[in-house]
């Protein structure tokens, strides 16, 4: 069990799923009732949500942004009593989980810019004492996932006060000075290889947080949610308005914990928003801006036919050139694509725990409807 709690920590990116569903539509039996289609105007729309969410739970709901250039329309779904209904949920508030790694990546960008930092210094010259392993791992290394950092450290669940239905919390500067001493075994000789990392992309926040003087929250707040007006987006639980707040879920509807995150794993995926600040977020990528474009750019080449920016997954389908990631925390699971030269995004937001499989195909069918 402990195991399995550990392995759904991750918020993976479904790479799978977005290059099968980019090349072909993912239909799927239905078995819910729908009255979406006498509530929603677009029928198009309407068919391609019933058939990506016949999976999820009772009582769980989906809130999806759909920006085709200068329209946006916000669509809200929710299982009530096995039936699909629509529902207003653009300003309810979701964990997003990894998708908060691309906002890192904004910051880096951020201080980058400004010349704070620089994408290949190296992660020793932050710390006072000597790495175990992976001295010579650069900034750019941490926020493109080629560190050669395993997913997690392997001190993360070796302590009384962990807990895994808040997996995250507990993993303070002690716990995490004591890995990078001892125990950081790299996966692989960094800059060489795609390994996706939480550990990294925590780390990468927490220093570019530390060079500000400043908390992860002030410097998101700073950088990317005060400019943009997300009024509503935050890392920490006691700032969100709980009205607003939709209750996590796991797959079978059973009301589960929020996630909490420390100074050390914040980067990695705590933001809660909603896709009504998500859109100025996506709105933000389509300008031409140094802070955005940054991260768009090309790092990495993978060998699974995809490469890295900062952040970003960029897949390049005809004349689309697609950035994307997903995420996934204890009871939600999310998932974002954008293609800056048509100006076209969509965002899901699910309070489902393992639901990333139908986010993703619910977001690319959306988003390839609006791209042709």
């Amino acid at each position: 069990m402990l195991k399995m709690k550990v392995k759904r920590n991750v918020m993976s990116f479904s790479l799978v799923m977005l290059f099968g569903c980019l090349l072909i539509s993912c239909t799927k039996p239905r078995y819910h009732s729908s009255t979406l289609k006498d509530e929603l105007n677009n029928a198009t729309f309407v068919e391609i949500i019933e058939e990506n969410l016949t999976k999820l739970p009772a009582g769980a709901q989906v809130a999806i942004g759909i920006i085709d250039q200068e329209d946006t329309e916000f669509i809200g779904v929710m299982n009530d009593q096995e039936t699909l209904r629509s529902i207003e949920n653009e300003e309810r508030i979701f964990e997003i989980g990894s998708i908060t790694k691309i906002f890192t990546s904004i910051c880096l960008s951020d201080l980058v810019l400004s010349n704070e930092a620089s994408l290949e210094e190296t992660i020793q010259d932050q710390f006072d004492f000597s790495l175990h392993e992976g001295h010579d791992i650069t900034l750019k290394q941490l926020a493109n996932h080629t560190s050669g950092m395993p997913r997690l450290p392997s001190n993360l669940i070796s302590w009384n006060d962990f807990d895994d239905q808040d997996p995250y919390a507990s993993y303070d500067f002690d716990k995490f000075k004591g890995y990078l001493e001892n125990k950081l075994k790299l996966k692989s000789e960094s800059g060489t290889e795609y390994l996706y990392s939480n550990l990294a992309t925590g780390m990468l926040g927490y220093i570019l947080a530390q060079k500000r003087n400043s908390t992860y929250e002030e410097l998101l707040q700073e950088s990317v949610f005060k400019p943009l007006n997300m009024d509503q987006s935050t890392t920490l639980l006691d700032k969100v308005d709980m009205e607003k707040l939709v209750e996590p879920r796991n797959k079978k509807g059973k009301i589960v914990s929020h996630w909490n995150f420390s100074e050390i794993t914040t980067g990695a995926g705590s933001i809660k928003s909603s896709v009504y600040d998500m859109e100025k977020f996506i709105r933000a990528h389509f300008k031409d801006d140094a802070l955005y474009d940054l991260p768009q750019e090309e790092t990495f080449v993978s060998e699974d036919e995809f490469s890295i920016g900062l952040g970003w997954f960029i897949t390049e389908r005809g004349d689309l050139r697609i950035l994307s990631h997903d995420g996934g925390t204890g009871g939600f699971s999310s998932m974002l694509m954008i293609d800056k030269k048509s100006e076209t995004a969509v965002i899901v937001l699910s309070n489902v725990q393992d639901f990333g499989k139908y986010t993703t195909a619910l977001c690319n069918e959306l988003f390839l409807t609006i791209s042709e």
